[in-house]
């Protein structure tokens, strides 16, 4: 290789090198992220659970001490967990996001109701081709909004993506409420 070919080559190469990270798409929101912590989470790539790790840390490590932190956090929880579904796993937090947000459910009442939502939760033949809002939509706007405000906007978001499940998730709700198992 000449002196000319080798300063052209090094003038185009990549400046991070050939071990700069590739983005990836995470399997369950299709949010777009550079590897970075690396979380498991079933549905969910490697860095989109992590990042949510990592996002709701602060609420983990407040959660014993503060029953408001602990339903902010079970509300987070849900509304990641309904992004990233299992397939062919009862759709328990979309459940779960309906008895919060549309039946005004206490989310620390989850505890009661676990066993019923566990029965009742439909199976979902499809999820949303697109979600509006993401973990990686709540990690990049931490810096201007508080994370009580994002988690709801957030878990609202994640409801009304979810709108044509909703006649089988309310029913599943409804159910549940009752004391009934007839949701699924």
């Amino acid at each position: 290789m000449t002196d000319a070919e080798t300063r052209a080559d090094t003038a185009t190469a990549d400046p991070a090198g050939p071990e700069r990270p590739e983005a990836e798409v995470c399997p369950g929101c299709g949010a777009v992220l550079v590897p970075g912590p690396v979380g498991s989470s079933p549905g969910a790539s490697a860095s989109c659970a992590g990042l949510f790790e990592v996002t709701v840390r602060g609420l983990r490590e407040e959660a014993a001490q503060d029953v408001r932190t602990a339903a902010l956090l079970q509300l987070a929880t849900d509304a990641y967990a309904a992004q990233h579904p299992v397939a062919g796993e009862p759709a328990a937090a979309a459940l779960r996001l309906c008895l919060w947000l549309e039946r005004g459910t206490d989310p620390l009442r989850a505890g009661g109701l676990a066993g019923r939502v566990d029965d009742a939760a439909p199976r979902l033949p499809s999820r949303p081709v697109r979600w509006t809002t993401t973990v990686a939509d709540l990690a990049a706007d931490l810096d201007v909004v508080d994370l009580p405000a994002l988690v709801r906007s957030w878990a609202h978001a994640v409801w009304t993506d979810g709108a044509a499940a909703h006649p089988a998730v309310r029913a599943a709700a409804d159910a549940v409420l009752t004391g009934s198992a007839a949701g699924r």
